[in-house]
Parts: C-alpha cells; structure tokens; sequence
C-alpha cells in the first residue's frame, strides 16, 4: 500500500512537472506571422511616378488675331471632325474680303482699258507706216507711236502683276476669313476649353505661339508619361509590361507596355538627380481616367513564372547565403538555407531549399532576427503580405 502512495505521487509529480514546462514554455514562445510557400509568377520591377496623358491630342490655337463672338462647346463634351467649336468676330475679316475684292475688280476693269488703249495704238501704227512707207507720213509721228505702244504693253504687263497681287491679297482674306471659325480636327473628348466668349485670342508668329484654345483628344488610348530615373533607366526597355497606379484607383493597377523611352536626361523638380521620360501605352479599360491625374508605376524588367515564393520579409542573410526559418508540426522551427532569385517590393522568388507548402516564420522582425535553431514560438493571425 505504501509502495502504491509513492509511485502514484511520483507520477503526479512528473506530470505536474510537464504541464509546468508546457505552461512556461509557451508562457516564453514569441508569437510569430507564418506564411506558407506559395507558387506563382513574380515580377522584378522598377518604380516610377509621373501623369497620365492622352496619346493622341490636338492643341488647338489661333492663326489670326480677333474677338471670340461665339463658343458652342463646353469642356467634356464629344465631337465629331468638322463640328464647329467656336467663331471670332468676322466684321474686320469679311471687310478685309470685300476691299481685296474690289481692288481686284478695279484692276481687272484697268487692265482692259489698257488692253483697248494698245489695240487703238497699234491700229493707228499701222496706218502711220503705210503712210510712211509712201512718203505722206514722217518718220518722227511714226516713232512716237511706236513709243506709245511699248509703253502699252509695259503698263499692261505692270497691271497684270498687280491683278495677280490683288489676287493673291484676296486669297490671303478669304483664308484668313475661313480661320476665324474653328472646327474640331479629329473626332474625339474635348479635354480643355481654355476661351470665353468676348475676349481676344493672339495669332501665333515664329517666335510667339498663339492663344491655346481647346484641346481635343481620343479618350480611348491614355499614357502614363513616367519620370525614370537616372540609375534604374538602363532597365527599362520596349515592351516591357508595367502596372500603373492612378490617384483614382490606388489599389487598382491598369496594364500596359512601354512604348517609348527617352534619350535626354532632365532635373527632377525638387531633387538633384536627373531622370529620363518614358511613356507607357495603358490597355484598353471601362475605368474612367482623366489627362493630368498623378500615377506610380511599377515596370517589370524580369518575371519568374509559377515559381516559388514567399513574403520578402522572410528572407534572412548570414554572410553570402540565405535562410529561412522553417515551421515544424511542434511548433519548433529549423534553420533551412534557400537560393534566391527575382524579387519584387514584396515577395522574393525560391529556387531551392522549400517546397510549396512549407510554413515559414516571417515576423515579427525583431524576434525573427534573435530566434535559435529548435526554438519554439507561438503562431498568431498573418498580416498582409507585405507587412511585419
């Protein structure tokens, strides 16, 4: 009886004593995020900001100077090439027309006086050298009327030049008449109204644009012009696929390609580095965008397709090669090296060393960074990729 009391306290004992480990060890455990190997593809990228634009545009500005009469658009509306979009004041312009006109009549109507006067010239030179052939005329009358006549014919010559200078000063008018009614060169979104009725729009010259007044664009095909900068450019190159961010959508990315890249560095406004433009045809969307709106872009310049992956976070470096720390059924986690391969801003590609599926400790970084082969930590809820 007394043998059966001590072995039954020793077995309370032990058992006490486990359940006292139990307690204290996971008393000490670190919670920990896990986060299983998944497959998929990743993408290397480059980051960049800029705006978007409409890929095809069209400024409209004066080619003559005058006052708006009329503006029948307003801003967002859709028109169809050759609808009229506004008019100037014609008052001066269609005088302009009608003085060039007439100058042109008064020229024409010379011109035939001349014409009459020649033909009288050369009827009465012709008498004379009958006349003065046979001795009944002098050789003095007959030279001043050959005088007279190519005198005619030097005036008809200088008026026809000046009948074809009226000409050109009517077509000139005429022109300038047809320019003060603005039509919409290609159909598409009025994407700017920048003029009111009764101001005063500027003819551009050589070396002063003219008046911007509207601009017309196809919605259908948008750009994000993006600022690259000088070290990630090399990078970059056609066709590459790209995610862009709009401030409207900026969870939502938008696909595209790039099309263009340019060759002349420019100052980063606020920065001292330069960075190059480079232009990012977006595909086709039901999202609405607007020209002007801010967007980040995320250029891919190498992808890893349905390879292995996990959270970058998880990653750790010891000298030259990487680890992570992987999860055992006994909550006790093992040192395990991997090899890399592309990474993006949050999830970093496995070339060996996990399989999908394995459960790995990837934060906290704090205890991540003290944590000890066999240690055994305690699993909380995962936070978002990305996140530690």
């Amino acid at each position: 009886m007394k043998k059966a009391i001590i072995i039954g306290l020793a077995v309370t004992a032990f058992v006490a004593l486990l359940v006292s480990k139990q307690v204290t060890g996971n008393k000490d455990a670190p919670e920990m995020h896990i986060a299983e190997v998944e497959q998929g593809n990743i993408a290397d990228s480059i980051l960049a900001s800029g705006n978007l634009v409409f890929n095809t545009q069209v400024q409209l500005r004066s080619e003559v100077t005058g006052r708006v009469a009329k503006v029948f658009v307003e801003e967002g509306e859709s028109v169809t090439e050759g609808d009229i979009l506004m008019r100037l004041d014609t008052t001066a312009f269609e005088s302009e027309v009608a003085r060039n006109k007439a100058v042109l009549r008064a020229t024409e109507i010379d011109i035939k006086h001349s014409e009459t006067r020649l033909k009288n010239i050369e009827r009465q030179l012709s008498r004379q050298k009958e006349l003065y052939e046979v001795g009944l005329a002098g050789q003095e009358v007959y030279e001043n009327l050959q005088n007279a006549r190519d005198l005619a014919k030097i005036d008809i010559e200088a008026k026809r030049e000046a009948y074809n200078q009226a000409q050109a000063s009517l077509l000139i008018a005429e022109d300038r008449l047809n320019k003060s009614v603005f039509r919409a060169p290609m159909s598409g979104l009025l994407a700017s109204v920048n003029i009111k009725e009764g101001e005063t729009v500027i003819a551009g010259t050589t070396n002063i644009i003219g008046s911007d007044l509207m601009l017309v664009a196809d919605p259908s095909a948008i750009l994000a012009e993006l600022r690259v900068d000088e070290t990630d450019i090399a990078g970059i190159k056609l066709d590459q696929h790209a995610d862009i961010y709009a401030a409207a959508y900026p969870n939502q990315p938008f696909t595209g390609k790039v099309i263009n890249i340019g060759t002349s560095a420019k100052n980063q406004a606020g920065s001292q580095g330069l960075s190059f433009k480079v232009k990012v045809l977006l595909d086709a969307t039901d999202r609405q965008l607007y020209a002007g709106m801010s967007c980040r872009a995320e250029i891919a310049t190498s992808i890893a397709e349905n390879g292995l992956k996990l959270p970058i976070e998880a990653i750790q470096k010891e000298d030259d090669s990487y680890f992570v720390w992987k999860l055992n059924a006994d909550n006790t986690v093992t040192k395990t090296a991997v090899t890399v391969g592309i990474s993006s801003d949050i999830e970093q590609a496995l070339t060996s060393g996990v399989a999908k599926g394995d459960r790995i400790v990837i934060g906290p970084a704090r205890p991540l960074s003290s944590l000890k082969e066999g240690d055994t930590v305690a699993v909380k809820n995962s936070p978002e990729k990305g996140a530690s």
